[in-house]
């Protein structure tokens, strides 16, 4: 906010328009009526009255204008209020000595020392003051009145633009953030089949199907902002499938699933590093007894995701399975597309690797099939 206020100090310049200048005009009119009936009231000769004001009139514009255009602005807004108190006292001296000199003006020269041709509130100091400042302050309100409703909607239309702006760029980091998934998720899934291959394992045409699959979910089924959480689910699963080819009877696989999926949905692709961190590494570079325990739980609109996966604590730091793009591409996400809608634990032990996630979701806009991952 203290941006946008400083945005408007420097872009909000007077626009003068012909509306505008048609309002002063008819302030104006209206205020050298004012000072004809409030020195006149009193006095039958109109024709000192009218002189008396007109002398009057251009010391009420000029005061006007510079307490409002320069005054206030210079010295008021800008927290100078010292200053602007002590302008103000010479201000207010100098028209005063003004208004007397053009009451011995009409007195000695117009009215040539004749009393009766003028209002006794000529000679009055008080009607003198409160004559000029009260037009002089009414045309100040009406004018801060106005700048304020035009700061207003200045600030309104200054964080409008901020927002879409915000949001552009919120756009584009996700979409960056999308686009580095793909390469990294086939990075990690070719140098799978790099391995199957050099072993000339029969389970390699298996594994490129499957690949097929997750990639035709990728490049085609994913493209939307938010996919069914049930499409997300079975896409991991696909994606369990392949690593339990690639490692066999000596990866201990536990996969535990409750709720129902069927009428939420969720970003695409947000879960997979997750998954991808557990048998990267950890079970790859586990020598004895890898495993990998998954739970899914699903209550209402609540995903609930534990992963705890055997780790190598001589192969690597624990700060190393924090590191990789995956999980900080995923990080990212969540704090911008649920930012107050998850709680993210990461928890690294002597033998084991530990991740907890609690998701808020949204509810599905249509219908969707009775997920496979629901007991």
């Amino acid at each position: 906010m203290t941006r946008i206020l400083q945005q408007v100090k420097v872009d909000h310049i007077p626009k003068v328009s012909f509306l505008k200048i048609g309002q002063h005009l008819l302030f104006w009119v209206i205020s050298y009526l004012f000072f004809i009936l409030f020195f006149g009231r009193a006095n039958r000769d109109y024709q000192t009255t009218i002189i008396f004001a007109s002398l009057l009139f251009p010391l009420a514009i000029i005061t006007s204008y510079f307490l409002n255009y320069y005054l206030i602005p210079r010295f008021l807004f800008q927290g100078k209020y010292w200053r602007f108190v002590l302008f103000l006292f010479y201000t207010f001296v100098f028209t005063l000595w003004c208004e007397l000199m053009i009451s011995m003006y009409v007195f000695i020269i117009v009215s040539d020392f004749q009393f009766y041709k003028l209002d006794p509130t000529s000679f009055d100091i008080v009607f003198l003051l409160v004559g000029l400042y009260f037009i002089i302050l009414a045309f100040i309100a009406i004018e801060q009145v106005k700048r304020a409703f035009e700061i207003k909607k200045e600030i309104t239309r200054l964080e409008r633009r901020q927002l879409e702006t915000d949001l552009k760029l919120r756009e584009s980091e996700l979409k960056l953030l999308r686009a580095q998934i793909h390469p990294h998720f086939l990075f990690n899934t070719l140098n799978n089949l790099y391995g199957l291959t050099l072993e000339k394992s029969d389970l390699a045409p298996e594994l490129v199907l499957k690949l097929s699959d997750l990639m035709d979910y990728m490049l085609y089924k994913c493209n939307q902002p938010k996919v069914s959480l049930k499409s997300e689910l079975d896409h991991l699963k696909n994606y369990i499938e392949i690593e339990k080819i690639r490692y066999g009877k000596k990866l201990a696989l536990e996969l535990e699933e409750k709720g129902n999926p069927d009428q939420l949905e969720i970003a695409p692709m947000l879960l997979l590093a997750f998954f991808e961190n557990a048998f990267k590494h950890g079970v790859s570079k586990s020598i004895h007894n890898p495993f990998v325990a998954i739970t899914i739980e699903v209550h209402g609109s609540t995903l609930h995701l534990r992963i705890e996966n055997s780790r190598n604590s001589n192969a690597d730091h624990a700060e190393d399975y924090t590191k990789g793009i995956g999980l900080k591409n995923v990080q990212k996400r969540l704090k911008l597309i649920y930012p107050d809608k998850h709680q993210l634990e990461i928890n690294p032990k002597e033998d084991t690797f530990e991740i907890e996630l609690q998701l808020e979701l949204d509810q599905l806009h249509k219908p969707q099939q009775k997920s496979q991952w629901t007991n």
